[in-house]
C-alpha cells in the first residue's frame, strides 16, 4: 500500500492532476503575487504579533517579514544566501536501491538525469528557500510526451499560499477560497528545514533572526540621524513671550532650522539665537559596535560561527576550525534535502515508470575530494623509498593541473635516480622489519654546467665521491633514513605516516652528517672560487 509523506494511505494520482497546475495565482483570491511589507515601522509589539499569528495558523505576516529581511539586511541576505548555496558545491550521487536489479538500475538513472538537468539542479535553492522560513513547496512539472513520465522542471511556489493544518500544525494544504485543499500527491516537492524541534513554522532561521534584525535596524536608523547631525552645533532661539507674535516665533524656528544646514539666516533684532556646541567621545562608535553585535549574532545563528564571515581574534587557526562548524551545517543540510528528494522526486519517478516493488534510488550529496597540495609534496619525497605509488592523475588534480597531451611542448624535468633500499626480491619494496638497510652508492653526477668535452671531474663532484669512498655518508645517512621507513611501516594511515614524516622534518641531523655536509660544500665553495681541480 502507497502512504503519502504523513503515513496516510496514498491513491493514485490522474493523468490529468499530474499534468495541470494546482497552486496557480488568481487575481482576487487567496492566491496572488501582492505582498505586504510588514517590516516597515517593525517594533518589538508588532514583532511579536506577527510571530505569535503565524503559529496560531495565519503565517502570511510572517513569510512577508521573512522575504522582507533578506532584502533590507545585507548581512543576513549574504550569510543565508551562504548557506542555501553551500549545498550546491556538493556533488550530487544517485545510486539504485537495488543493485542486481534491472529495473532500479534504470530507475536510478532516470532519477539522475532529472536531477542533473540545468532546470531542476537551479531549482535546488528553491527548494532551501525553507532554510530561512522553516519549509517550502515546489511544484513538479511533469512531461508525458515520450512513453515514460520524466521530470521537466521544478518551480518554487510562494509559501503564502499554503497553511497549516490548525489541529497538528504540521500537514500543509493549499489555501483555496473554500478553505484548505489538499496537495495532489506526486505533484509536489515539500522540504522542511528545521533549525530547532518543535512546529516546522517555528523552525525557521527568519524566526531566530528577526529579534536581531529589528534591533540592529533600530540601531541603524539612530545611527543615521546621529551622522545627519554630527558635527552640528546645538541651535537654541530665545523669544520675549511678551512681545514675540506667532509670525515672530515662525520666523525664528525657520531661522534656528535653516542654520543648520547653511549656517546663515536673518532674524529680528529683537530676537536671539544660542549656538551651543557639545563634545562629542565615542557616541559614533557605539552604534557600529552595536551594529556588529548583531551581524555576530545572526552569523552565529545562520552558519554556527563568525570567522567566515566577520574578522576576529585567531587568525588562520580559528578560521579553520569555524570553517569546519560551517561544513557540519552544510552537511546537515545536505543530508536533509536528499532525504526530501527520495521522497518528493525519486519514488513518483519509479511508481510511476516501472512494476510495482522496484527499489526507489538512494540519493546522497558526496563533498569533493580534496588534497592538501603541500602534504602531497612531502609525500612524494619519501613514497619512492616507502614503496608508495601514486598516481600521475592525482598529482594533476591535485594541482588544478591539465595532463599534457603527447603532441605539447612541456617542461622537462631531470628526475634523481631512484634510490632502493635493502636487497629485496621486488623492486622499491621495504626490507623485512629489524634487517639492516643497505643504501648502495650512487653513481657520479656531473653537474649541468660542466662542459660535455671534459674530461675530468668538476670539484662538487670530487668531493661527492670522497664522501662516498670514506663511508661516512652512508653510516649516517643509514641511521637517519631507518628510523624514518620503519615509521612509515608501522603507520596504518595517511595522516600517520604524515605524523611520521613532520616528526622526521623537525629532528635535528646527526652532528658527524653536519660536520661532513659542511666540509664538503666549504670544499667545493673554495674550489669553485680559486679554480682548484680536485679530479
Amino acid at each position: 500500500m502507497l502512504i503519502d509523506r504523513y503515513g496516510r494511505p496514498l491513491r493514485a494520482p490522474t493523468k490529468d492532476e499530474l499534468t495541470t497546475e494546482q497552486a496557480a495565482p488568481t487575481l482576487g483570491s487567496v492566491r496572488q503575487i501582492a505582498s505586504g511589507h510588514p517590516a516597515e515601522g517593525l517594533e518589538p509589539l508588532r514583532l511579536a504579533a506577527i510571530l505569535h499569528s503565524a503559529e496560531t495558523g495565519d503565517a502570511t505576516a510572517y513569510l512577508e517579514l521573512a522575504e522582507q529581511m533578506e532584502e533590507k539586511d545585507l548581512h543576513y541576505a549574504a550569510v543565508l544566501g551562504v548557506r542555501k548555496r553551500a549545498v550546491r558545491s556538493l556533488e550530487l550521487k544517485v545510486e539504485p536501491g537495488a543493485e542486481d536489479d534491472t529495473a532500479a538500475q534504470e530507475a536510478a538513472d532516470m532519477v539522475r538525469d532529472a536531477l542533473s538537468g540545468p532546470a531542476v539542479r537551479t531549482s535546488l535553492i528553491g527548494i532551501l528557500d525553507a532554510v530561512g522560513k522553516g519549509f517550502s513547496v515546489s511544484e513538479i512539472l511533469w512531461n508525458t510526451e515520450g512513453r515514460r513520465w520524466t521530470v521537466e522542471g521544478i518551480e518554487r511556489v510562494d509559501p503564502r499560499w499554503f497553511e497549516f493544518d490548525p489541529v497538528n500544525g504540521r500537514h500543509i494544504r493549499l489555501r483555496g477560497a473554500a478553505g484548505g485543499e489538499e496537495l495532489r500527491p506526486w505533484k509536489y516537492v515539500v522540504h522542511f528545514a528545521e533549525a530547532k524541534s518543535g512546529l516546522p513554522i517555528r523552525g525557521g532561521l527568519a524566526r531566530l533572526a528577526a529579534w536581531g534584525f529589528m534591533f540592529k535596524h533600530f540601531t541603524i536608523r539612530d545611527w543615521a540621524i546621529f551622522t545627519e547631525a554630527y558635527g552640528h552645533p546645538l541651535r537654541i532661539g530665545k523669544y520675549d513671550p511678551a512681545l514675540a507674535s506667532a509670525q515672530d516665533k515662525a520666523t525664528l524656528l525657520r531661522a534656528v532650522r535653516s542654520m543648520g544646514t547653511d549656517m546663515a539666516a536673518i532674524i529680528p533684532n529683537n530676537m536671539l539665537v544660542d549656538i551651543i556646541t557639545t563634545a562629542v567621545s565615542g557616541t559614533q562608535e557605539l552604534y557600529e559596535r552595536t551594529a556588529r553585535y548583531w551581524d555576530e549574532q545572526i552569523s552565529k545563528g545562520v552558519l554556527g560561527q563568525v570567522a567566515t564571515t566577520d574578522a576576529i581574534a585567531g587568525g588562520h587557526a580559528v578560521g579553520k576550525i569555524h570553517e569546519e562548524v560551517r561544513g557540519d551545517i552544510r552537511d546537515a543540510d545536505a543530508d536533509d534535502l536528499a532525504a526530501t528528494l527520495m521522497r518528493d522526486v525519486a519514488t513518483p519517478v519509479t511508481r510511476l515508470n516501472f512494476p510495482e516493488g522496484t527499489a526507489v534510488p538512494v540519493i546522497r550529496f558526496e563533498p569533493p575530494e580534496r588534497v592538501d597540495p603541500e602534504q602531497l609534496l612531502r609525500l612524494m619525497e619519501v613514497a619512492g623509498p616507502a614503496g608508495l605509488r601514486i598516481a600521475h592523475a592525482d598529482i594533476y588534480r591535485a594541482f588544478a593541473l591539465r595532463e599534457p597531451s603527447a603532441e605539447e611542448e612541456v617542461l622537462a624535468f631531470t628526475p634523481a635516480p631512484p634510490v632502493v633500499i635493502g636487497q629485496t626480491d621486488k623492486p622499491g619494496a621495504l626490507p623485512a622489519p629489524g634487517k639492516p638497510l643497505a643504501l648502495p652508492a650512487p653513481g657520479k653526477r656531473q653537474l649541468a654546467a660542466v662542459e660535455a668535452d671534459h674530461g675530468h671531474e668538476d670539484a662538487i663532484t670530487a668531493a661527492i665521491d670522497d664522501l662516498i669512498a670514506s663511508g661516512g655518508m652512508q653510516r649516517n645517512m643509514e641511521g637517519l633514513l631507518s628510523e624514518l621507513v620503519e615509521g612509515i611501516r608501522a603507520a596504518t594511515t595517511f595522516e600517520q605516516a604524515l605524523d611520521v614524516i613532520s616528526a622526521f622534518e623537525a629532528q635535528a641531523p646527526d652532528a658527524d652528517l653536519t660536520e661532513l655536509l659542511a666540509r664538503a660544500l666549504f670544499g667545493a665553495r673554495m674550489a669553485g672560487e680559486l679554480g682548484a681541480d680536485l679530479g
